[in-house]
């Protein structure tokens, strides 16, 4: 599980991945190798929210 704060948003194509993929910090979109992002922000400060990993 991810929190949504560790989300990015491809600003090429939509896909919505995470920031990380355990030690190694992803650079480009996996999908269409963009490397223009959106964060996604939340507007509550809680640690709770998360999303489930879609396979």
């Amino acid at each position: 599980m991810a929190t949504l704060d560790q989300l990015r948003i491809c600003k090429s194509c939509g896909n919505v991945f995470s920031k990380k993929a355990g030690a190694t910090n992803i650079t480009e979109c996996p999908q269409c190798k963009g490397t223009s992002f959106d964060q996604i922000v939340t507007e509550t400060d809680s640690e709770d929210v998360y999303l489930d990993e879609l396979d």
